[in-house]
């Protein structure tokens, strides 16, 4: 009704809300009233003070630069226009229109009148062409049957597709919807109207309650298709889906499909999808050529930087200052699309991000594609990234009425962007959402239940919930899940040995795991097959792939002799070679270990070291140079590698291997590395850890490499053991599950950070655990034991979760910019702004430096004089060797060895080998102690 207008008898006592110019400047407080009236079925009066038609056409947004967008963007007249018209009767020319029954009489049905004609065929807002008399009901569709009115009902979403479709009496599933449904999948399946979130803990059933959800809605329910769809994570479990709903009207779509198809709508044709090698060579033109210098696989960090901005929503100089190793990624990631558009082609991330703008951008596309995607059913919701949360709301608005399933206990891709607080805080993004639990693991024996509830209540980032075993074998009837579920023997094969955990002896772990596997395989009717080896990080399958094989075992596995490329480890095995064969050395040897770790010494030594072929070489040479500071430091080196070799030839490998770790101090320098970041999320450290725990099994240092190269050439066996990290085995089972390495500095992983690290590093244990379907082991080195091991034994105590109620400061940084529905711009995206401004100011990022602290001007043109020299001689720009602001931070901070300079923002892997020794040098000579390193 128009505002000051008398309001009619039915809604005088009713609460009103106004839309005037107050509303359309700032919608959320009249959007949240409408919403929440309408969802709950309130009368309310909506009182116009402005012209409907200033907020009935979608809007384009301008988005130039899509990845300051927040999950929690609004189309905010989007859901103000739908909540004004959706469920509501037009009173402005007086007497009350309810105009669905007038779109109902264009379809063939006979509209009757708000008086008390309808009284001669019975209650309703029209007459069906059969004679019925039924209702349309505009409200939210499954919250009300015809049991509820006492009359056939025909839904607007109907009406709205052009059909007559009466609802069904009743929403109890039938035929397979229901079959074998436990209680809590029932309560889930059967959710009313409205959006909801479906906590599924591992092995509860999660497929099957979204299959039975999708049936339910088009086969007892009676959904339109065409506005219904499920979404799957991967391929696998779309497929999964489709077989488990054959025969019924689906559209199931991977999340990158889903986008693929929005990109071809928007666009009117259907882009060619371009692969990884195609992406490789659009991207290498746009990079510094520096980068390829410096890598072994030098566009790896920008394809990931390239994932973190458009599926992270994140800023590309936010990400290329944090990781230190994409120089130039803010130049090169615009430059990067306009070349996918100007050549018409997408890639894989890119169907996510080009759908999020088109259906931002163009607002009758936005409204028609919404048209479609009325109601979706989301797999695996605790993987989502920003930018598919952002995709989801966009297409569901104004109804957000999203089915989602996940498991914030299973939250492991963090570094991806997917974050827990997309379930936890799951009402935030879609307003007025049923919660429901699913409280039965009917996967895995009751001691790994028990073991994982005790160690999870340790986070603080996680929906409460209670999770128990199944009551008894054979739980296929009770809703087992076929890709979740029990297997043969199920949770009845709990008992003594379920879970066990083996602290062995250093320099056993591989004999011990080859014995435990060797052990379950010799178990009547169990197969290779059945079995998984499961890592925290990949570089610690070497040992159990290696020893796997070497006893004749078949397994299955990713890891090849590629993996000896990377640089702790070719580091190491340089310096086994040199140590092996001290007279026959090859020069790319001896220039591979002079700077791992460094020594200080210059480039042009480089030339000196190439002409070496024994370690005596390396001495006659140090003898030679005229630079004295030179020349110590080369005989340093001589001298290790001569202490090397004297070691091999009485030692075995580990002992060489370990000297080179520890007494030449490659272990340290490999951690430098690591703490100066790269977000590949590999350790160098764990590379050389896991070629340590090879050495065991070979202990001849001569011959080492040629048999690990052997061994890690077989091919590998289809039917073999699986041998994975455990990232990528989420969603799968095995009977028999070995998890390898649960130690300190690995589980949980050492480059964790903070918290919110260590909540998701006890996830991805708890992931590990949660695989087995009869017996789980846990191998744990007995010196350095896991902490996580103990916290499997008992729930956290009071003391424990006290601490966990306080949360650090960097904690509660995070919890204050955690974004919301109800914040249009987001919090996250405040701040964000703040850093952007910091940035554009010359700012360094929190913690890049002292408080207070300057640079002195001295020392930043001797920086800026060091960069030009650097530049021309690598003809590169001289920011791709370090931009203003780093080398700006660098003069602050004043490092004045390696370890200071890797903590400088900025500096990461690649220029902490490329420039790191000149720059501590440099810094050293200017003759001021470091202020901040």
């Amino acid at each position: 009704m128009r505002a000051g207008d008398p309001v009619p008898d039915p809604w005088a006592g009713a609460p009103r809300v106004l839309v005037d110019e107050a509303a359309l400047a700032e919608p959320a407080t009249a959007v949240a009233a409408l919403h929440d009236a309408w969802a709950g079925r309130v009368p309310v009066v909506v009182e116009l003070a402005v012209d409907p038609g200033r907020f009935r056409e979608p809007v384009g947004y301008d988005v130039p630069e899509p990845w300051r967008l927040d999950p929690g963007f609004e189309v905010w007249f989007d859901r103000l226009h739908f909540l004004v018209w959706a469920n509501a009767y037009d009173a402005r020319s007086g007497e009350p229109v309810w105009w669905w029954g007038r779109k109902a009489a264009r379809l063939g049905a006979t509209e009757v009148g708000p008086g008390a004609e309808a009284g001669a065929v019975g209650p309703g807002d029209v007459v069906l062409p059969d004679g019925t008399p039924a209702w349309v009901d505009g409200g939210p569709r499954g919250g009300v049957t015809p049991d509820d009115v006492g009359a056939a009902l025909v839904h607007a979403e109907s009406v709205e597709a052009g059909r007559l479709a009466t609802v069904p009496p009743r929403h109890a599933p039938a035929g397979g919807a229901a079959s074998g449904l436990a209680p809590d999948q029932l309560v889930a399946v059967t959710h009313g109207a409205g959006p909801a979130r479906v906590i599924a803990p591992a092995g509860s059933g999660k497929t099957r309650v979204l299959t039975a959800r999708l049936r339910h809605l088009l086969a007892d329910r009676g959904y339109e298709p065409d506005g219904l769809a499920a979404v799957a994570y991967n391929r696998k479990a779309r497929d999964e889906m489709a077989e488990r709903t054959v025969g019924l009207p689906a559209r199931i779509l991977t999340l990158n499909a889903l986008g693929y198809e929005l990109v071809a709508a928007g666009l009117g044709r259907r882009p060619e999808v371009i692969e990884a090698r195609e992406v490789r060579r659009l991207l290498e033109p746009l990079v510094p050529r520096v980068a390829r210098r410096l890598n072994t696989d030098p566009l790896a960090p920008y394809l990931d930087a390239l994932g973190a901005v458009r599926l992270g929503l994140r800023d590309p100089a936010e990400v290329e200052e944090e990781r230190g190793d994409v120089p130039g990624l803010a130049e090169a990631f615009p430059a990067y699309r306009a070349e996918l558009r100007r050549r018409g082609v997408i890639d894989f991330d890119e169907q996510v991000l080009l759908a999020i703008e088109l259906l931002l951008s163009d607002g009758p596309f936005r409204r028609a594609q919404q048209a479609r995607h009325r109601h979706l059913l989301v797999d695996e919701f605790q993987d989502l990234t920003p930018a598919h949360v952002l995709l989801i709301r966009l297409l569901t608005a104004p109804r957000l009425d999203v089915f989602g399933v996940g498991d914030d206990d299973q939250v492991i891709y963090g570094h991806a962007g997917a974050n827990p607080r997309f379930l936890t805080e799951f009402g935030r993004y879609f307003p007025g959402a049923g919660e429901h639990a699913l409280e039965v693991n009917y996967r895995c024996p009751p001691p790994v239940v028990e073991a994982v509830r005790n160690l999870l209540t340790r986070n603080r980032v996680r929906v409460p919930k209670e999770i128990r075993p199944a009551a008894q074998p054979g739980a296929e009837a009770d809703g087992t899940d076929g890709s979740e579920g029990a297997g043969e023997d199920g949770a009845g094969t709990a008992g003594a040995g379920a879970l066990v955990v083996r602290r062995h002896a250093t320099r056993s772990g591989a004999a011990d795991l080859v014995a435990t596997v060797q052990g379950w395989l010799a178990e009547p009717g169990v197969a290779p097959t059945d079995v998984a080896v499961l890592t925290r990080v990949g570089s610690l399958l070497l040992a159990p792939q290696v020893a796997l094989v070497d006893a004749g075992l078949p397994v299955t596995s990713s890891l090849r002799t590629d993996v000896l490329r990377r640089t702790g480890l070719r580091a190491a095995l340089a310096y086994l070679r040199i140590a092996a064969d001290p007279d026959r050395v090859e020069g790319h040897d001896l220039v591979e270990v002079y700077r791992r770790p460094s020594r200080g010494l210059p480039n042009w030594i480089e030339k000196w070291l190439a002409r070496c072929r024994s370690v005596d070489d390396v001495a006659v040479a140090a003898a030679r140079l005229d630079d004295a500071k030179a020349a110590d430091k080369l005989e340093q080196l001589a001298s290790d590698l001569a202490e090397l070799a004297a070691l091999a030839r009485s030692g075995t490998t580990r002992v060489v291997l370990e000297h080179v770790r520890d007494g030449v101090g490659l272990g340290r320098a490999v951690e430098l590395l690591d703490a100066s970041g790269g977000g590949d999320g590999l350790s160098h450290r764990d590379d050389l850890e896991g070629l340590v725990q090879v050495a065991d099994l070979h202990p001849d240092p001569a011959g080492f490499e040629p048999w690990l190269r052997t061994v890690l050439d077989r091919p590998g066996d289809a039917a073999g053991v699986t041998l994975s990290t455990v990232h990528r085995v989420k969603g799968r089972e095995w009977r028999r599950v070995a998890v390898f390495g649960a130690t300190e500095g690995v589980v949980p992983h050492r480059l964790a950070v903070g918290r919110s690290g260590l909540e998701e590093e006890r996830r991805v244990f708890h992931v590990a655990i949660t695989r087995g379907i009869e017996r789980v082991v846990v191998l744990a080195d007995a010196s350095r034991p896991s902490p996580f091991l103990a916290e499997l034994d008992r729930p956290a105590s009071p003391e424990e979760l006290a601490r966990a109620a306080e949360p650090a400061s960097a904690d509660r940084a995070a919890d204050r910019a955690a974004p919301g529905a109800s914040d249009p711009a987001g919090r996250l995206a405040e701040r964000r702004a703040r850093r952007r401004e910091r940035l554009a100011a010359g700012g360094r990022r929190d913690g890049g430096g002292d408080a207070g602290v300057t640079a002195d001007e001295a020392v930043v043109e001797a920086l800026r004089a060091w960069r030009r020299e650097r530049s021309r001689a690598d003809g590169v720009p001289a920011y791709v060797v370090l931009n203003d602001r780093h080398l700006t931070g660098v003069a602050e901070r004043h490092p004045t060895d390696l370890e200071g300079l890797a903590r400088c923002p900025g500096i990461g892997p690649a220029r902490l080998e490329a420039y790191g020794e000149e720059l501590v040098e440099l810094l050293r000579s200017l003759g001021r102690p470091s202020s901040g390193g």
